[in-house]
């Protein structure tokens, strides 16, 4: 009985050596892509989020909405803002979950009616 001991390089050893990838089976990616996933969405998190004042770095002043706030103050639904978020430019993602700057919507409302 001959398994193979290979072990499965981890995030780690593929961020030093991206060669290492051929030593991935199939059904390991999967997690690695998560893996990563969770590392970007908590650095992007970091650079969004209040940080010792309070405030998200270029922010003050601003408040973050929830879809429902935001879908409520622009005369749309959350399911339009989620599929439309990618696009937006006040959506603010923080890890998985999404907010929606209001002075960054406010600026879009005033660049869309001209005022």
């Amino acid at each position: 009985m001959s398994a193979n001991l290979t072990a499965i390089p981890k995030l780690e050893d593929l961020l030093a050596d991206s060669a290492k990838t051929g030593l991935l089976p199939p059904e390991a990616i999967p997690a690695i892509l998560g893996d990563l996933e969770r590392l970007k969405a908590t650095l992007w998190a970091r650079l969004t989020l209040p940080q010792g004042n309070g405030q998200a770095p270029g922010l003050e002043g601003d408040k973050l909405l929830s879809a429902k706030e935001a879908a409520t103050k622009l005369g749309t639904s959350e399911d339009y803002l989620y599929r439309h978020s990618a696009k937006l430019p006040f959506t603010v993602r923080m890890g998985r979950q999404l907010r929606f700057s209001q002075a960054g919507m406010d600026r879009y409302i005033r660049q869309r009616t001209g005022r």
